[in-house]
């Protein structure tokens, strides 16, 4: 147990040290604050040019700050969990990197653990950030996080299986792609309310859903039900994918 942990601790700073040297992976960890920083612009100035005053300015600035809670929630999930692991690990295998690991009796699972909690680490520290640039109560910090973490799980236990799955960076790009249009759909959910019924059941719907309702302080109550049976299904869908195909996959690289 003790030798497990340390491999999956040695794995873990060289995983983190390969984020930050690969120039992708930083365009890729910036990318969602940009988009914050730029809809918090772009939605700032719509409020102040509004002309509403008093409780409809309240109104309309609380609906602005969930959507932009919510976005930074989908792109720090959707961008970074989905890039930094297909990605990376595709790039791994066109080095061979993968597979050296495995003839050095290093267990699929131990690559798994590394780059899953290196992968959630950055999640929730992007998440962090894009919820600083929000401009979002500290008080809701910890929810905010948390709900980020939860949302991410499905997302990374996909995300590490189609890795393996890609023959090569070119291919991660294919695979990625629907990962990350999937994880961002709840943002467009205020276009149409057919939009939104459909993004209250994608991966990431039930923790917008959840987020809009810890902004407005009913996170504890019965309405937070539905979208969290929402979350863990897509948590325990994402594990049956992971469970039935990472050991084959591993093995056939």
């Amino acid at each position: 147990m003790d030798a497990t942990i340390r491999r999956v601790g040695a794995l873990a700073a060289k995983d983190l040290a390969d984020l930050f040297k690969n120039p992708t992976m930083l365009v890729v960890l910036l990318m969602p604050i940009g988009f914050m920083m730029l809809f918090r612009l772009v939605i700032g100035d719509t409020a102040a040019d509004s002309g509403l005053t008093g409780a409809e300015l309240a109104a309309v600035e609380g609906g602005f700050q969930k959507f932009l809670l919510g976005s930074g929630l989908c792109m720090s999930v959707g961008m970074v969990a989905s890039m930094v692991l297909i990605y990376g690990i595709a790039e791994e295998k066109e080095r061979h990197t993968l597979r050296t690991l495995m003839l050095a009796n290093v267990g699929a699972g131990e690559v798994a653990a590394s780059k899953g909690g290196v992968a959630l680490a950055a999640v929730v520290a992007v998440g962090a950030a894009c919820f600083a640039v929000a401009g979002g109560n500290p008080a809701l910090l910890p929810a905010y996080l948390a709900l980020t973490a939860l949302g991410a799980v499905p997302v990374l236990l996909v995300s590490l299986v189609l890795g393996l799955a890609s023959r090569d960076q070119m291919t991660a790009g294919f695979y990625s792609v629907p990962v990350l249009l999937l994880a961002l759909v709840p943002t467009f959910g205020t276009a149409s309310a057919a939009i939104d019924a459909i993004a209250a059941f994608t991966p990431l719907g039930g923790v917008y859903d959840l987020l809009g309702l810890a902004v407005d302080g009913r996170l504890l109550t019965t309405d937070s039900l539905a979208p969290l049976a929402v979350t863990i299904a897509w948590a325990v869908a994402g594990a049956a994918v992971f469970a039935a195909l990472y050991r084959r996959l591993a093995r056939d690289n």
